[in-house]
């Protein structure tokens, strides 16, 4: 493209599910020209997600609609999975406050309504341009741009347009990913369920579950969800053949809900047939085209990580798409990181997912019977709780400094004492790079450290444990309620953190002066042509 023919925006989205949008509000947020294309006219209308975690409520509170999302999110309660005669064979819960996150660790949320906020926020950011009914006809690229060719809802002209950059958000059958001719790797997970959203009645809420439960029974593999209010979710293994994928009418539901439910008991509010499949994209780059979402992965539910993950993708890109938008020597190392850092940990989140999902789909009563012998353990000993948020990896490549303690994790995220009572440190210290650090790195340290961040437009903070004397006037200082970081601190015996905006952890250190040397190393790599596993090693 040339100045006398400039760019219609910045960043092209096809779908608007909520990594796409979200990926637009991180964008948006920034001042970054976004336009995102849908070929529906509203919310997709069939069962999606039904849990998210903590890093998602933590991109909401980073949009702004964390508090607004409240009512429509509900802690996630314990799961049981209970074995061929009922009994209990496998415990999952989340662990106690105070949380590392500053929120649950799991959640039960309604979807449509957490879609119609972000879709909302995104509404409220003049830069991001919503294009509802439209058909994406082709996608390309050339120097400098990429592309779409797209139909209007009531008009048979294509028009084409342009931005720096593009993302494919548009699901698992993407028309931008077949486009590319990205194919996909199996990671050997195929199976058939019947999804249902049913608003329940309250006498019928009575004698349902109090909890999830995984029915791990060879004849039938079933989940039991509590979801907000009086929406309650099954999702039912089906035998081959047995129910089309697609939605499913109302009295092809009902039988299968003979066991908890009757007509009357309940309202069927969606239900569809699907395929629960593990896949991953063989690229999830290709030059200024980008893949994120379900169009770069599919992950079974039994972890309540698909969304999840999807949320990462748009987390991840966006700050790096925010830098080479505003930096034009930016190394494409940073844009090529996105696939090495999430496509790893994809794999790993969604090879234990499939584990779990194997527990619960076993067919073969013979070994389903061992099955239950071996994870419930010996007669008459109760069977361990095993904490869902240990599931999780941490990033094991790309813009992390593998070599220090704590890289790759995620920054806790306590409350600190604000102007106007306890705040979560992200909402008092910001969203961009940060240095934290404790009390052992002096003001005069501290003031060297943010002449290195300098150049990546951060922010040095200061975090002092509950109760410490405070030093006076100095805006970096803050104290934290609690132990959740200077707990993370002393477990690492580090004194320093360097913080990327996803708040994935980039390196930590003992003191300023390696601290100093991180920054530096991060700035340069960030800006030259040199990959960060090089610079890791030299």
């Amino acid at each position: 493209m040339t100045a006398e023919d400039p760019l219609d925006t910045d960043v092209l989205i096809v779908g608007m599910g909520p990594t796409g949008v979200a990926l637009a509000g991180l964008l948006g947020q920034h001042g970054i020209r976004t336009v995102i294309f849908d070929r529906l006219p509203g919310l997709y209308p069939l069962p999606r997600a039904a849990g998210m975690d903590h890093e998602v409520m933590r991109i909401a509170q980073e949009l702004q609609i964390s508090e607004a999302l409240r009512p429509f999110v509900v802690p996630y309660r314990a799961s049981q999975y209970r074995g061929v005669d009922g009994q209990v064979i496998k415990r999952l819960d989340s662990p106690p406050a105070p949380h590392r996150l500053g929120w649950e660790p799991m959640f039960a949320f309604n979807q449509p309504a957490f879609e119609n906020l972000l879709r909302e926020r995104i509404a409220q950011m003049p830069c991001v341009d919503v294009s509802l009914e439209c058909d994406v006809t082709d996608v390309g690229q050339e120097a400098g741009a990429a592309w779409v060719d797209v139909r209007r809802s009531g008009s048979d002209v294509v028009e084409r347009v342009t931005g720096r950059y593009l993302v494919g958000c548009d699901g698992g059958s993407s028309f931008v990913r077949r486009t590319l001719g990205i194919t996909l790797t199996d990671l050997g997970f195929h199976e058939n369920f019947v999804v249902i959203d049913a608003i329940v009645g309250d006498e019928a809420l009575s004698h349902l579950p109090a909890t999830h439960v995984q029915f791990c029974e060879p004849e039938r593999p079933s989940t039991f969800v509590v979801l907000p209010g009086r929406h309650r979710r099954w999702e039912i293994m089906l035998n081959p053949g047995e129910l089309p994928i697609g939605p499913i009418p109302d009295d092809d539901v009902w039988p299968f809900l003979e066991r908890w439910i009757k007509p009357g008991d309940a309202e069927i509010w969606r239900s569809a047939a699907y395929m629960f499949h593990g896949l991953v994209a063989d690229r999830w780059r290709d030059r200024r085209i980008f893949l994120a979402g379900d169009a770069a992965h599919m992950t079974p539910p039994f972890m309540a990580q698909g969304m999840a993950q999807g949320m990462r993708d748009a987390q991840n890109l966006a700050w790096k798409l925010r830098k080479a938008i505003a930096d034009p020597t930016v190394a494409e190392r940073l844009l090529d990181s996105y696939e090495s850092e999430r496509r790893a940990h994809v794999i790993s989140t969604t090879g234990r997912t499939i584990e779990l999902g194997r527990v619960i789909c076993e067919r073969d009563v013979d070994r389903a019977r061992q099955r239950d012998e071996s994870l419930a353990g010996p007669p008459g000993t109760e069977v361990p709780v095993t904490y869902r948020s240990s599931f999780l990896p941490p990033l094991i490549d790309g813009v992390i400094a593998t070599q220090t303690a704590g890289a790759g994790e995620i920054i806790p995220q306590p409350y600190v004492d604000g102007t106007h009572g306890p705040t979560l440190l992200d909402d008092a210290g910001g969203h961009g790079f940060r240095v934290i650090v404790t009390p052992e790195i002096e003001a005069t340290e501290a003031d060297l450290l943010d002449a290195a961040l300098a150049p990546l437009g951060g922010r040095v903070l200061r975090i002092f444990p509950e109760q410490a004397a405070l030093p006076p006037a100095d805006p970096r200082v803050f104290a934290e309620i609690g132990d959740v970081l200077t707990g993370w601190f002393v477990k690492l015996g580090v004194a320093v953190a360097i913080v990327r905006p996803d708040h994935y952890v980039y390196a930590t250190a003992r003191n300023a002066v390696e601290a100093r040397t991180h920054l530096l190393d991060l700035v340069s790599s960030i800006t030259a042509q040199q990959s960060f596993s090089a610079r890791q090693s030299s």
